[in-house]
C-alpha cells in the first residue's frame, strides 16, 4: 500500500516534469494546503476503526505515513474548498485550481491503481461543481 505522503511526493514529481513552474508551483501549494487542513481535520473524516488506527500510531508517523489515498473523503475535499480555502485568505481561483489539481490528482490515482473507480467518480463529481463555480 501507498501513502499519502507517498502518492503525494510522486504526483508532485511526475507534476514537476510536465508543468510550468508557475503551474507546478499552483499544485504543490494547493498539495501544502490540504496537508495541512488534513493535519488538523482528518479524524473527523475517519471511520470509528480508523480513528483507533490513527490514534494508535507511532508517535514519528503522521496521519499522511498511515493511511493511503483512499482515505481521502469527498466529505474533506468538500470542507477543504468551502470553509479552509476561505479561511487562509483563497477566493474563487484558489479554489478553482485547488479543484482541477484534486482532479488531476486523482485521475493520476486511479490510473496508478491507488484508489478505486468508485472512489474516483464519486470525488470527480463533487470536484465538478467547483470548477464549474469558479
Amino acid at each position: 500500500m501507498i501513502t499519502i505522503n507517498e502518492a503525494f511526493r510522486t504526483f508532485l514529481s511526475e507534476q514537476e516534469t510536465c508543468l510550468k513552474p508557475d503551474a507546478f508551483m499552483d499544485c504543490e501549494d494547493v498539495i501544502l494546503l490540504y496537508e495541512e487542513f488534513l493535519e488538523l481535520n482528518a479524524e473527523d473524516y475517519l471511520s470509528d476503526e480508523d480513528r483507533a488506527l490513527c490514534t494508535a500510531r507511532p508517535e514519528d508517523k503522521s496521519y499522511f505515513d498511515v493511511f493511503g489515498p483512499e482515505q481521502l473523503s469527498s466529505d474533506g475535499i468538500k470542507d477543504f474548498l468551502e470553509d479552509y480555502v476561505v479561511e487562509v485568505g483563497g477566493g474563487k481561483k484558489l479554489i478553482g485550481t485547488a479543484a482541477k489539481v484534486f482532479q488531476n490528482f486523482f485521475e493520476w490515482a486511479l490510473e496508478k491503481g491507488y484508489i478505486e473507480e468508485k472512489a474516483f467518480e464519486t470525488n470527480n463529481e463533487i470536484l465538478a461543481k467547483y470548477r464549474k463555480r469558479h
